[in-house]
C-alpha cells in the first residue's frame, strides 16, 4: 500500500516538473470569434484600406498617452492596434502599437 502511494507521488511531482519546465500557459478551452477572425485575417499594413465596420476611431486620445490628431489622420483601433488612419479613405497610415484595448 505504501509502495502504490509513493509511485503516486513520484508520478505527480513528475507531472508538475514536467509542466513547469515547459514554461506554457494554460489553455482557454474554447476559442471566441473574435479571436477566430483575428487569426485569419491577413496582418495589418500601411497602405491597407480598413473597414469602417473593423474600425474603432479613438475620441479622447490622451487615454492612450496621444496627443491630438494629426491633419490628415485620425487615430483608431483596429484588431487590438492602435493606429493612424486616413478618415476620408480608410487608408492605413501607421501603426503605432499592438495589444491595444479600446477604452472609448
Amino acid at each position: 500500500m505504501i509502495r502504490k502511494i509513493m509511485v503516486i507521488a513520484a508520478a505527480a511531482a513528475a507531472a508538475v516538473l514536467i509542466a513547469i519546465s515547459s514554461n506554457e500557459a494554460p489553455q482557454a478551452q474554447g476559442t471566441t470569434q473574435a479571436a477566430l477572425a483575428r487569426s485569419e485575417q491577413k496582418p495589418l499594413r500601411p497602405g491597407d484600406i480598413l473597414s469602417p465596420d473593423a474600425t474603432n476611431f479613438i475620441d479622447f486620445p490622451g487615454r492612450y498617452g496621444l496627443g491630438t490628431d494629426l491633419p490628415g489622420s485620425r487615430y483608431a483601433i483596429v484588431d487590438g492596434h492602435l493606429v493612424r488612419i486616413d478618415p476620408d479613405t480608410m487608408e492605413l497610415q501607421s501603426i503605432l502599437r499592438k495589444d491595444t484595448v479600446a477604452l472609448d
